[in-house]
């Protein structure tokens, strides 16, 4: 841990945050004169009911001695309306309540709290904490593909007879889906949920519908990206700490704080992991990404928060949302946080946060308040980003930003290896304690320096992917060349924008199967890798 996020952990303890974010201790454990030393141990699902486990090494003073439990919202803080449950205060308590699934009453996204009467006021004594098992409801539907060589679909060459995908041997696909998209518009497709009745746009979801159903059809496994753009009448679905910034960027901070946001996320997230569960006909995502590069927030994931903990509170709070979401309509899917190369290096504190403070914020907060087995997607682009031919770097302040130890500035597939080494740690890890999964949902190579440069980067994260255990896949950027990126002087292409196919299309259809041998001995050739089993890093 390093000593600034220290420090604000701290700050949090001491009292910056008592009211608003009573989370940042290592367990569920308040200690305060008269209110004795109360934990939740563990909030679970078992049948139809939700079952909070409570100890108490120093009971608290207590005017009636009794526990009473309450079930609060994500963005209330501390008891609020009746309490759900009540049982004598003790040195352990076992609460159950119904769950209520699909009714207005469901507790699947709340938080539970336990408190006492003291001089008249309702007072908590412990920590919130969540659900921590929701893949309990939901089947667990084998993955799609199981292999690792994957790209960011070109929308306009999807299905109607445009085989280019399997042409390539593509086994992981990535698209994105916004989320306005599906609320907005004319309202066709309804969904229950919960008690309420949503109308989602027809229109929008074909096109998805065809996305997922082709690439399933195709044998490829899908990953989703959920982003939260701004559309003007669904203000409500940004975070209110958001809206001052309304086009400032390209997406926001999903909405947790205000009731009717909360549950249209709740509810569209619900509904899309359910159509795309791989049991209704219309295909299977395997993963879904929640937001973009967060840590960079005021570029892809915009609030006005400036505080790393508070931001990641609210980051945590949509992703648990998402996480409970998705897991409760297929055990099996895989949810991400999303960062991008910038481990250590901070370009404007206060508005943009290194990967690295960013993961251990959010592996902060939702241990806090009941940890859960997310993933994480990394964007490991090189130093810089149009500079392929990293076998050479730019510059000695080029090749000084990508070190082989856990404080390098950058990450890229030179140094991936420091990612997950360092998720390989005791208290990074799942609450299995298992790694968590990296799927490289992100990573391109410009073919302005030379088309071979391009193919052999390619070939080079291919087998650095291939090489690390922890690594779930590598997604390649893009299919075709976009337009902005190539202005920008991104041509990450395989084919250029007039559809010719440069030579890294067929380099990557190489590269795996039995042309993978080839391909890496060209590679090594071509970079001057004389060991590349030692240039593997492998893990």
């Amino acid at each position: 841990m390093n000593h600034r996020f220290g420090k604000r952990l701290f700050m949090v303890l001491a009292g910056v945050f008592a009211i608003a974010y009573v989370f940042i201790t290592s367990s569920s454990v308040a200690h305060a004169e008269g209110m004795g030393a109360v934990a939740i141990n563990s909030v679970t699902i078992g049948a139809n009911d939700v079952n909070i486990v409570v100890s108490a090494t120093d009971l608290p003073s207590s005017d009636d001695g009794v526990f009473y439990l309450y079930a609060e919202k994500v963005y209330q803080n501390g008891p609020s309306g009746n309490a759900v449950a009540t049982l004598p205060v003790g040195p352990s308590a076992v609460f159950s309540v119904p769950l209520g699934m699909n009714t207005a009453d469901c507790r699947l996204y709340d938080k539970f709290q336990v408190c006492v009467l003291q001089g008249g006021v309702m007072v908590p004594v412990t920590n919130p904490r969540y659900i921590t098992n929701p893949e309990v409801l939901g089947a667990a539907v084998p993955a799609k593909n199981g292999g690792k060589k994957g790209i960011i679909l070109d929308g306009a060459k999807i299905g109607n007879g445009n085989n280019e995908v399997v042409e390539l041997g593509v086994q992981q696909a990535a698209y994105n889906i916004n989320l306005e998209d599906v609320i907005g518009g004319n309202g066709v497709v309804k969904y229950e949920y919960n008690g309420k009745t949503y109308g989602f746009d027809s229109n929008y979801l074909s096109q998805y519908d065809h996305c997922v159903r082709t690439t399933t059809n195709q044998g490829i496994g899908l990953t989703m990206v959920l982003l939260n753009p701004y559309a003007r009448g669904e203000e409500f679905m940004i975070s209110p700490s958001s809206r001052g910034g309304l086009g400032r960027c390209s997406y926001y901070m999903m909405n947790t704080s205000e009731q009717k946001g909360l549950e249209y996320l709740e509810a569209v997230v619900s509904f899309l992991a359910n159509r795309y569960n791989g049991r209704n006909g219309l295909g299977q995502v395997d993963n879904w990404v929640i937001g973009n590069e967060v840590n960079a927030k005021n570029v892809w994931n915009y609030s006005t928060v400036s505080d790393e903990i508070a931001y990641a509170q609210l980051y945590v709070d949509s992703l648990r949302v998402c996480y409970n979401a998705i897991k409760s309509k297929n055990s099996n899917a895989t949810v991400c946080i999303s960062l991008d190369q910038n481990w250590t290096h901070v370009h404007n504190p206060g508005s943009y946060y290194s990967a690295r403070s960013m993961i251990e914020a959010i592996n902060a907060v939702a241990s806090a308040q009941g940890n859960f087995d997310w993933a994480v997607a990394e964007h490991p682009y090189n130093y810089p980003m149009t500079w392929t031919s990293f076998w050479t770097p730019k510059d000695a302040t080029s090749a000084s930003m990508i070190q082989h130890n856990i404080n390098t500035p950058y990450l890229s597939m030179e140094n991936i290896e420091q990612l997950t080494d360092y998720l390989c740690l005791p208290q990074m890890r799942n609450t299995k304690g298992n790694v968590r999964p990296v799927l490289l949902t992100e990573i391109g190579y410009s073919s302005t320096q030379g088309e071979e440069a391009q193919a052999y980067a390619m070939v080079y994260a291919y087998q650095r992917t291939m090489t690390n255990r922890h690594i779930k896949m590598i997604i390649f950027n893009r299919q075709t060349d976009f337009p902005l990126e190539v202005r920008q002087g991104l041509s990450v292409g395989l084919t250029d924008q007039n559809g010719r196919r440069k030579r890294s299309f067929e380099v990557f259809k190489q590269m795996s199967g039995a042309g993978a041998a080839a391909c890496t001995q060209q590679a090594a050739s071509y970079m001057g890798i004389g060991d590349w089993n030692t240039a593997m890093n492998a893990r």
